[in-house]
């Protein structure tokens, strides 16, 4: 099958979940939130591997959240617009963390491999991982305080 946001391969019964977008400095856009549980469940239901191992391509593993990606309108009154925006942004966050649950919440070890940049929601989607290991250039940072957002993803 083919996905916009990840290469996947099974070979010796290891899967190996590849993000793939590294112009995009694997930023996590809209399909990236859809195919990642739906990857995983694929593996894990079907018994398809025996681990699963996550990298990425690039210089960087991911630059997190593709913010581009995600925006609201709205309209009518002050009040209503922010009951529909809060109650949007509940509904938006839970689909978010459920995506990363599948991680934690699958039955093989999940294990992922980070080089250079693990920034927001990357720092989110290793923590749901079993086991983690970095390149002497990794670095993991969090920086969703200096846009006004709260870090609720996962980590």
């Amino acid at each position: 099958m083919s996905y916009e946001s990840f290469q996947v391969d099974i070979r010796d019964q290891v899967a190996h979940i590849v993000l793939s977008r590294p112009a995009k400095r694997n930023s996590m856009n809209p399909s990236f939130w859809r195919e990642l549980p739906a990857i995983v469940a694929d593996i894990d239901g079907g018994a398809k591997a025996r681990a699963i191992v996550i990298s990425s391509s690039g210089p960087h593993f991911s630059s997190g959240m593709d913010l581009a990606s995600f925006g609201g309108g709205g309209g009518g009154d002050e009040r209503a617009a922010r009951i529909r925006h809060g109650a949007a942004f509940y509904d938006s966050t839970s689909h978010l963390q459920r995506s990363f649950s599948c991680l934690e919440e699958c039955r093989i070890p999940v294990l992922v491999a980070v080089q250079g940049g693990c920034i927001g929601g990357g720092v989110d989607m290793v923590s749901a991982c079993d086991m983690r290991y970095a390149t002497e250039d990794a670095f993991f940072t969090i920086f969703e305080i200096n846009i006004g957002m709260t870090a609720d993803v996962g980590t």
